[in-house]
């Protein structure tokens, strides 16, 4: 992982000379890490937008400057496809490709036409209407994902506005930033998160985005200190300016003072020094006093998260998120494009095991290809569903769309002989569904039979519990799959009928509820019963604060982001499996999440005392 170091050349730059006074600004805390170093500021500046009426014989060359416009940024992006495919950075190129879709997409160039020829618009102010149109839509859907989406639009169409304007020159290569520089932005496409993190960066602080963003799920796979949603950030700061970042807490400290600097690249140093020593037992199990051994693994959307995972002690993937590749496609995804993702997946992780999570569409992850088949502009979720959360989502949408399905079952099985390979299924409610997928991944294998196309005839295939009717039935699941993972994240919405993405009821979200903690055992004796592990790759796995819990409970494997196997992995080395059993007995006799909170955190004092802020506040 990087060091904070502060004696690289950029932290040369002297201070500038206007008064500045230290402030406190707060945001979100996107990415854990502490960093101080001085200000890159990148794109600050708004592209002002000419704004007039055009007269009538004016209207052919407006749209003739629209065009070029247009095949100009088409271009622009098809050159840094090819220095990003000669670096082997093929994840990334899927994104440009997104954007060229966005930038050729009808609801963005025909309406922008329209305002020219109907309205008689400069192409500037036609483009930028049509834009901030598209951003309302994204901005009126009650989902933070989408609302975060708008920023791909908007960079799209930021790119045009500049090749309509030359000042701007918008084919001028971006000066990369200095290694130790914070960057600041208003926001960050995820090829640019992908091209900081190249540049060894310290920290990245926006104006704009969310916790859910691609690029604050990138900076946490890359380990990138990241505060995000700080509105007016990039008005008040100047490159070359000193500044705190405190990813942990989503804080940033404008023109710090000596002792403030001192005082945070002590805590920086130190934090540093304490996950490099965990990190020295990185390849030692997580094995527990008393001998009981729990496999950790890592949560994953990128293939080149793939690296940093085992570098923080992973012993495999426990769910790589396959959608999100995908998420800004206009198309559906080919075979090929499956197979080649997830062959790089299983070549990087081995001799480890990967564990594909087939898509997971709906609700917070609607793909444009889909609204596209459901007849629905720029990826907004459809009219006929008034509740996602429960419409046609995840699994059930894989079973209508059986193309779509196929499509990624026989990439992934033609994948299947580069390493060790699981298939898992997400949101199954009951026997009938899994069965049904099975049939179709059985009709998968005898297709390529028939084409001669081999693959592994070993692949084990399990299924995430998310769903109270899963558990009431996880027994008869057991025994018709190989492995069963509880993905907390959804289970906990569903079975306390809250929206977890609802700030308004947010206070609900609740992992340590007792009917939650039932849950959990019922499941986990249902998969042992039937001799089978049983793992848990929610969010709930990644706090080392619910560690003992989950070891008294009895998983098998705990599934989290990279950051967080070694802080949990430490607790579990220093814990003893049957103090963690008679605890859990304890806790399930009490009445609320409250008095089972306040419980664990008693017992867990001493085992968190050096690590607590290490762990993600929020």
């Amino acid at each position: 992982m990087p060091s904070p170091d502060e004696s690289g050349p950029f932290f040369a730059v002297k201070p500038l000379s206007r008064p500045l006074s230290t402030e406190l600004r707060h945001g979100i805390a996107a990415s854990p890490g502490i960093a101080v170093g001085r200000a890159f500021v990148i794109d600050r500046r708004r592209i002002k937008v000419p704004k007039r009426h055009i007269p009538a014989e004016e209207v052919p060359s407006e749209l003739v400057r629209l065009d070029e416009a247009v095949s100009q940024a088409d271009l622009q992006l098809e050159r840094m496809k090819r220095k990003l495919r000669e670096t082997d950075e093929e994840q990334t190129v899927v994104i440009l490709e997104a954007y060229q879709l966005i930038l050729h997409d009808e609801h963005m160039i025909n309406p922008t036409r329209r305002r020219i020829r109907d309205e008689k618009m400069n192409a500037e102010w036609a483009l930028f209407k049509t834009v901030e149109e598209i951003k309302a839509r994204f901005d009126a859907i009650d989902q933070e994902y989408f609302r975060e989406r708008r920023s791909d639009v908007e960079f799209v169409g930021e790119q045009v506005l500049r090749n309509l304007d030359s000042s701007t020159a918008a084919d001028a290569p971006q000066v990369p930033p200095p290694q130790g520089a914070v960057v600041v932005a208003r926001d960050l496409s995820p090829a640019d998160t992908v091209h900081l993190h190249k540049s060894m960066v310290a920290a990245i602080v926006t104006d704009a985005g969310g916790r859910t963003s691609h690029s604050s799920i990138l900076a946490q796979a890359f380990g990138i200190p990241a505060v995000v949603g700080l509105d007016t950030i990039t008005a008040a700061i100047g490159t070359g300016d000193l500044l705190i970042v405190d990813g942990n807490r989503g804080e940033v400290i404008l023109c710090p003072s000596h002792e403030q600097v001192e005082e945070y690249r002590f805590k920086a140093r130190s934090q540093h020094q304490r996950i490099e020593a965990l990190l020295i037992d990185r390849e030692a199990p997580a094995e527990t006093k008393d001998h009981a051994r729990i496999g950790l693994l890592a949560n994953i959307e990128m293939p080149d998260e793939v690296p940093y995972a085992l570098d923080y002690g992973a012993e495999g993937i426990g769910l790589y998120r396959t959608e999100f590749l995908f998420l800004d496609r206009n198309d559906l995804p080919r075979e090929d494009e499956h197979f080649m993702h997830a062959r790089g997946v299983v070549r990087r992780v081995a001799p480890f095991p990967a564990t594909f999570r087939t898509f997971d569409l709906g609700v917070d992850k609607v793909a444009p290809f889909l609204a596209k088949m459901a007849g629905v502009a720029m990826g907004a979720p459809t009219d006929s569903e008034p509740n996602p959360a429960l419409g046609l989502r995840s699994l059930r949408l894989c079973l209508r769309e059986r193309g779509m399905f196929k499509a990624q079952l026989r990439g992934l099985l033609r994948a299947s002989l580069h390493g060790r390979m699981r298939i898992m299924f997400p949101m199954v409610s009951g026997v009938q569904e899994l069965r049904a997928a099975k049939a179709i991944l059985e009709e998968c294998k005898e297709e390529l039979r028939r084409e001669g196309i081999a693959f592994a005839q070993d692949i084990p295939v399990g299924i995430m519990v998310e769903m109270p009717s899963a558990v009431m039935v996880a027994d008869h699941l057991a025994r018709e799959c190989d492995f069963m993972s509880i993905g907390t994240n959804d289970l906990i919405q569903y079975s306390l009928a809250l929206d977890r993405l609802n700030e308004h009821v947010g206070y609900l979200y609740q992992p340590l509820h007792p009917a939650v903690l039932r849950m959990v055992k019922r499941t986990v004796e249902a998969g042992h019963a039937a001799g089978k592990r049983v793992a848990m790759c929610g969010e709930m796995a990644s706090d080392p604060l619910f560690s003992i819990v989950l070891l008294g409970l009895e998983l098998d494997d705990l599934s989290m982001s990279a950051a967080a196997v070694p802080l949990v992995k430490r607790v579990l080395r220093e814990a003893h499996a049957g103090e963690a059993k008679r605890l859990v007995q304890e806790l399930l006799d009490l009445p609320s999440a409250e008095d089972i909170e306040a419980a664990v955190r008693d017992y867990m004092k001493n085992y968190l005392a050096d690590l607590e802020d290490l762990r993600p506040q929020r």
